[in-house]
């Protein structure tokens, strides 16, 4: 359920904060392909190993991302009701989204998909994480849904028919309603945002020098492959409307 599809007169970022976040966005996701391209250069050329340049390319690797989640934090505060729906996002790249971004498991998932091989003690820490990670996305998805059964509360429904009229004085009442559902939101997406940000620290802190260059091309690829996907399914979707 998406609450600004509630309170449809929430949306009152203005165009210049979209505009400029939709450009540093754009340009990330070209930073993040250039990183992606340095990575699987390391991973085809095997026979060229230096850690140290390695190590460095996984902090820039890692302050990119961290650089991402600053951005959206921003845009969080002023609207985080946009954030929840990003319009710089496809519709496809938005139903993999879960507060916003990716679920915070999903870099685990990903450990167990990339080809990447494990030592016992490292199978063993990776294990106490995802169940310290699905605890935190538990607790999390709690409060979540606590604050959706208030929006659907007969009283809040009331007040986003009103579409934004005042009605006996009560467009106050809501637009209070509003700005404590947004604080509330915000208060939730940081969290998501801390433990993904989290959770792939801690991933990076387990795995070998060349396990994480491995973790992060992955990671990367799955990133890039969906927004690929879904850019060519809105094409698809734009042609055909085009035609009829």
């Amino acid at each position: 359920m998406q609450i600004n599809q509630t309170f449809p007169y929430m949306e009152y970022t203005t165009g210049s904060q979209l505009h400029n976040f939709q450009t540093f966005f754009m340009e990330w996701v070209t930073q993040l392909e250039f990183y992606l391209h340095q990575l699987l250069h390391i991973l085809q050329s095997p026979d060229q190993q230096d850690e140290s340049k390695h190590k460095q390319l996984i902090r820039l690797v890692m302050a990119h991302y961290h650089k991402y989640f600053l951005a959206k934090a921003r845009v969080s505060s002023r609207n985080v009701f946009l954030i929840m729906s990003p319009p710089w996002l496809s519709s496809y790249e938005r139903t993999f989204l879960w507060l916003s971004g990716f679920k915070p498991g999903l870099a685990l998932h990903v450990v167990s998909k990339c080809g990447v091989e494990l030592s016992s003690d490292q199978t063993e820490r990776m294990e106490r994480l995802t169940v310290d990670t699905k605890d935190h996305e538990s607790v999390i998805a709690e409060r979540l849904a606590r604050l959706e059964q208030q929006v659907l509360a007969p009283s809040m429904l009331a007040m986003a028919r009103m579409g934004g009229r005042e009605v006996n004085g009560m467009i106050r009442e809501a637009d209070t309603a509003v700005e404590r559902m947004a604080e509330h939101m915000e208060f939730l997406v940081g969290c998501a945002d801390y433990l993904r940000e989290k959770t792939v620290a801690k991933v990076v802190g387990i795995l070998t020098t060349a396990q994480t260059v491995r973790f992060l091309a992955a990671m990367a690829q799955l990133q890039l492959r969906i927004r690929r996907w879904g850019q060519l399914r809105e094409r698809e979707i734009h042609g055909d409307a085009n035609l009829s």
